[in-house]
């Protein structure tokens, strides 16, 4: 007899047990359909939000007049529907690639009344990429600039035995990258050169081209 109200107790803890397993199963179950919902919300939010309506103030004392704005409306570009009020003298058009000046036009010259524009104008883009470029001009910084390097004349001294040797010279420096001008004087065995270079790495250019050893004398 114990071992049988065991059993039937165990059975019944077991039977308990099962509807709160349920109902967390069912509590899982649930989570994907609310993220799918957060999914929807941020699917809804990107979508790009509707054109704003273009309204017009129009003189209209019957509905034969609203009616005329209607016809002269109707099958227009852009134009999806028009609503008229003739208590408060508006119309209100629906499109999403109308131009409300197009339309402003379009009424004044079917109906032949004064039409007044009660909707912002939509700025066009190419005015604001002009703007774009004139605040991008605006924000560039002019450019530093860069000092030029100074033309310096140094003069060396270099032995020199003949004219063809005093010529070789000055071909052979002339090569240098910033050398302008090489002047040798075969008398005082003296060449002046001029340019952008510095007056070290001359020497050991000439000496690297010319084998001969030449002497700083005078830098300016």
């Amino acid at each position: 007899m114990g071992e049988e109200v065991k059993k039937s107790e165990e059975k019944k803890e077991e039977e308990a047990k099962k509807p709160e397993e349920d109902k967390k199963g069912e509590g899982k179950e649930e989570k994907p359909s609310e993220e799918k919902k957060d999914d929807k919300k941020t699917e809804e939010s990107k979508e790009p939000a509707p054109p704003d309506d273009i309204v017009l103030r129009v003189y209209m004392h019957c509905e034969g007049c609203a009616r005329k704005v209607k016809r002269c409306l109707k099958g227009f570009e852009g134009v999806e529907d028009v609503q008229t009020d003739c208590k408060t003298h508006k119309v209100v058009v629906k499109g999403n690639n109308a131009d409300p000046l197009k339309v402003l036009e379009r009424v004044q010259r079917k109906i032949h009344k004064q039409v007044e524009l009660l909707s912002p104008i939509p700025k066009p883009p190419a005015e604001d990429a002009k703007k774009k470029g004139e605040e991008d001009k605006e924000n560039v910084k002019p450019e530093e600039k860069k000092e030029q390097p100074q033309v310096i004349i140094v003069v060396l001294k270099v032995h020199m035995h003949c004219e063809a040797c005093a010529q070789e010279i000055r071909k052979r420096i002339q090569r240098m990258k910033g050398v302008e001008a090489a002047d040798p004087d075969l008398k005082s065995s003296q060449v002046t050169v001029k340019g952008v270079f510095d007056p070290p790495k001359l020497v050991e250019f000439i000496y690297k081209r010319t084998g001969k050893h030449a002497e700083l004398k005078l830098k300016s």
